[in-house]
């Protein structure tokens, strides 16, 4: 009888342990529908450092984003289309290739998060007070998105949150 038990005990617990992983609720990833437009309000963790603001715009190839401040930066215009970027600022223009813009800086970062957040099979996706939270890595720099109802709320990345307001599509 204790060797028919110690047989038995065994599918048990793996039936029991398949039939727990197969209930296990799995999140789905947030949607962009795409174009898209919303205002971002940048702010670093580092103390008496600026806050930035900046309009983004997605289009099927394309994603422009315009800072409104600081000061010193207002009207500084950077166009990201399919493998190019270009940065203007007043009568300054840079062009180049999009894999020369380097990982760190901010726009690439934020837009490469929302990207991969809503593309991408690299991201780990829970669920928390109704908002879907997307954890991932844009480079080496790894990064938490938060969803409400589809829509950015805010960004987490590299010593920096980014917070989204007025989200059109």
């Amino acid at each position: 009888m204790r060797r028919f038990s110690k047989y038995l005990i065994f599918p048990l617990i793996l039936v029991l342990f398949f039939m727990i992983v197969s209930c296990k609720k799995n999140t789905k990833a947030a949607t962009l529908k795409i174009p898209y437009s919303c205002e971002l309000t940048i702010k670093s963790d580092d103390e008496g450092s600026d806050t930035y603001k900046a309009s983004l715009s997605r289009k099927e190839n394309s994603w422009l984003v315009t800072y409104t401040e600081p000061e010193s930066i207002s009207g500084m215009m950077i166009t990201f289309s399919n493998d190019s970027y270009k940065i203007k600022l007043d009568e300054l223009e840079f062009d180049a290739k999009r894999d020369e813009l380097p990982d760190s800086a901010i726009s690439t970062m934020i837009i490469s998060a929302l990207d991969k957040s809503t593309l991408s099979t690299n991201v780990k996706y829970k669920t928390n007070d109704g908002c879907v939270i997307a954890n991932g890595t844009v480079g080496d720099k790894d990064y938490e998105l938060v969803f409400k109802d589809d829509i950015p709320q805010s960004l987490k990345i590299s010593g920096y949150t980014v917070t989204f307001s007025n989200f059109k599509s």
